[in-house]
């Protein structure tokens, strides 16, 4: 079938059969217009006329030549082009105008017709995000800037022949197919439709039949959209995008209540989606943005048309973008957490700063430092999010380290409770996984397991925190993690207790604490209580994006061998029967040792050297160990780490370091299972953590953490106090 054969057929839309779209008459489509709207005069007179030809024409003109309401370029403003300018690369929309589409970066040339369900490479996403059709948006680009009808011809071919083909479900949500889904109904919908919709609206070849098919779609989506809703960062797609049809059409009795829901809908998931610390609750910085972008675009568009919204709408939003400035990595990218990515939030608080302009950190942020002025604080807690930030300034070289210790989170989860990631001296070392396609493959288990990130497994089992009842995905209040920070020493403190193996039969608690002296390094101890007094496999992980790593013997120790960029040494604290191994591309008898090869290539994933410190016990045990980062080209100062002998007054467990540097120097530190008095090497003290930095016999810094007294034989010496907050311990709370 031709082109202009199909187009004829569409046009032909007195009566809709069941099987072919739109559904809406043109009986029905016109009788939704208000009655009486200023330039719909010759619209109603067709109409009353019975003249369905000429209300569809009458229609289409008034479209073409309103003013109001307004997108974000005037579709008038078409370049008027007597030939096809030079230079102008058009390969991406020629390769569309041939048929060839991409999807999730995978092209598939359609031969003749399009199947909009088909799955060439037998992966879901694809088809689906196929259906939210960008590539329309490449062809209206190519088209303003030649204007070469052969573009218009093309998107208005394949529109007319996706909703012909694709009519709207009439008894679900449509989530059970390809082309129906509410997501994608909010991204077309909110995206790459009114674009496309401006973009070709001057066209000639974008027909009055073709336009107002394209406006009974439109029509149907917001219809479909005020009666299936879902929730999380779906939820603010399907109400951004009933927000916009709402705007751009204001033309329809239903547009107010489109608008009302849509902004009702938003309005509340600013409070139910986003914790009071900012996170968003599927606690994954990928899908914190695409719900801060729709929260967002929903209002632009809206105020962009001189609509109003709450008052407080916009102010709601500040805190998300607070969100992206206290997890910054150095490098101004988001650290991966869960199905997150490396997202660069300059771009995002340029935004912030324009929304918020006594904002002066999201300023500096934006520009690298050239305007406003640096945040106030350094490390930062987020308490609902579990999301515990340390950090010894906001330079590029400065040392991060985040630890993980929150709840699972509403979706997108990975099984990585209590894991770290670490970026220091440029370098990002300590990664987490991050996103992969959404598939069954092995690579996709990896990283969604608790072997991919770095933290503890027991007895080769995960942790296990999905469940259906999805009791813990969201909390009301904060988990209690601990946290102290002052500007020479940070402390953090979270716990896993929900159980490892597939049905939760192994009962181990595992606590970890990260001690951070800074700028320098920090020293990460963990415990490991079981329930039981059988032998029990404790390995603890540490996935390492370097070009290469190496095993001291005699420490135990790991460093990476970059050759180009900063190094990190791991070293453990001796211990009985711990041993290290470096695995690296290992596919059985388990993945291990990889990492995603990067946003354009989601399916592949590169080797990378991941450190695992393994050793059996019975009973509570300890693993404990120093990162140190060192700048290019330098050497790790530590010469040796021994274990200090510790005696506790009360029985309490802990366990004791000396660090001896090679300059001298030697640090001592305590951590212990709580708060108690100790002794070891020759100091003594009342706290739960313990850290001395000595001199020879000078004691140059010390620090307790909820102490009270330290001594070195007999004799007080000064010391920070800081006290660990319970972060549980907060009127704040959330409601879901």
């Amino acid at each position: 079938m031709g082109p202009m054969l199909m187009l004829a057929l569409i046009g032909l839309t007195t009566s809709a059969a069941a099987d072919f779209g739109p559904r809406l008459t043109d009986e029905e489509f016109f009788s939704m217009l208000i009655p009486g709207y200023p330039g719909l005069e010759k619209v109603e007179k067709a109409v009353k006329a019975g003249d369905y030809a000429a209300a569809r024409h009458e229609f289409a003109e008034y479209l073409r030549r309103r003013t109001k309401p307004v997108w974000y370029f005037d579709p008038h403003s078409r370049p008027k082009h007597e030939k096809r300018p030079e230079n102008v690369d058009t390969s991406e929309a020629d390769r569309i105008l041939n048929r060839e589409l991409p999807s999730v970066g995978v092209y598939h040339k359609f031969e003749g017709e399009i199947d909009w369900n088909l799955n060439p490479i037998n992966y879901k996403e694809w088809p689906w995000q196929l259906n939210r059709h960008p590539f329309w948006v490449t062809l209206g680009r190519a088209y303003w800037a030649t204007g070469e009808e052969k573009y218009a011809q093309e998107f208005v071919y394949q529109m007319t022949d996706w909703v012909r083909k694709n009519p709207v479900p009439t008894e679900t949500s449509g989530n059970e197919t390809y082309t129906w889904r509410t997501i994608e109904q909010g991204i077309r919908c909110s995206t790459s439709w009114p674009e496309a919709f401006f973009l070709f609206l001057t066209s000639p070849s974008f027909n009055d039949d073709a336009v107002v098919t394209m406006v009974k779609s439109f029509v149907e989506h917001a219809r479909q959209l005020m009666k299936w809703h879902t929730g999380g960062n779906w939820l603010t797609m399907e109400s951004n995008g009933l927000m916009h049809v709402g705007v751009l059409f204001p033309e329809f009795k239903e547009a107010s209540d489109w608008r009302r829901t849509a902004t009702e809908r938003l309005y509340a998931e600013l409070d139910r989606q986003v914790y009071p610390d900012g996170a968003q609750i599927e606690l994954t910085t990928g899908y914190h943005q695409v719900s801060l972008l729709n929260f967002l675009r929903a209002y632009e568009i809206a105020r962009l048309n001189d609509i109003d919204m709450p008052y407080d709408y916009i102010a709601k939003l500040e805190k998300m973008y607070d969100y992206n400035l206290k997890v910054c990595m150095p490098d101004r990218t988001l650290p991966d957490i869960n199905d997150g990515g490396r997202i660069n939030v300059k771009a995002s608080l340029t935004r912030a700063f324009e929304l918020f302009p006594k904002r002066k950190d999201f300023q500096w942020i934006s520009t690298d430092g050239r305007e406003g002025a640096p945040p106030s604080f350094t490390s930062v807690a987020l308490p609902f999010a579990g999301q515990l930030v340390m950090r010894s300034g906001w330079d590029k070289d400065a040392l991060y380290l985040m630890m993980d210790a929150g709840p699972y989170g509403y979706g997108h989860q990975h099984e990585d409770a209590l894991s770290i990631v670490l970026h220091a001296h440029g370098k990002y070392h300590v990664v987490d996984p991050g996103n992969y396609a959404y598939d069954n493959s092995q690579w996709r288990k990896y990283v969604l397991s608790t072997r991919a990130h770095n933290t503890v497994m027991v007895d080769g089992k995960e942790q296990h925190r999905a469940n259906k009842s999805r009791d813990g995905y969201v909390v009301s209040k904060p988990l209690p993690n601990k946290w102290a920070s002052n500007p020479r020493f940070d402390y953090a403190a979270g716990t896993y207790d929900k159980r490892y193996g597939p049905e939760n039969e192994t009962a181990v608690t595992h606590t970890r604490h990260i001690f951070f002296v800074k700028p320098e390094y920090w020293i990460i101890t963990d415990f490991l209580s079981p329930a039981d007094d059988t032998e029990h496999l404790y390995e603890s992980l540490f996935h390492l994006d370097a070009d290469g790593a190496a095993v001291d013997p005699s420490s135990q120790g790991v460093t990476t061998t970059n050759k180009d960029a900063a190094n990190l040494s791991i070293i453990p604290v001796p211990s009985d029967g711990l041993s290290t191994i470096i695995v690296s591309g290992q596919e059985q008898p388990v993945v291990q040792g990889w990492m995603p090869a990067g946003q354009t290539t989601v399916y592949k994933c590169r080797p990378i050297p991941t450190a695992v410190f393994s050793k059996r016990a019975v009973g509570t045990t300890y693993m404990a160990y120093v990162l140190y980062p060192t700048p290019k080209g330098t050497s790790c100062p530590i010469k040796q780490i021994r274990a200090a002998s510790v005696t506790s007054e009360d029985g309490s467990f802990a366990t004791g370091l000396e660090i001896q540097f090679a300059d001298g120097r030697r640090d001592y530190f305590l951590q212990a299972s709580k708060r108690g008095r100790f002794r070891f090497s020759d100091f003594e003290a009342d706290a739960l953590a313990v850290y001395v930095r000595t001199n020879g016999r000078a004691v140059e810094a010390a620090a307790l953490v909820d102490g009270g007294t330290l001594s070195r034989n007999g004799t007080p010496l000064p010391a920070d106090r800081l006290t660990a907050q319970d972060l549980s311990r907060t009127k704040l709370t959330h409601k879901f």
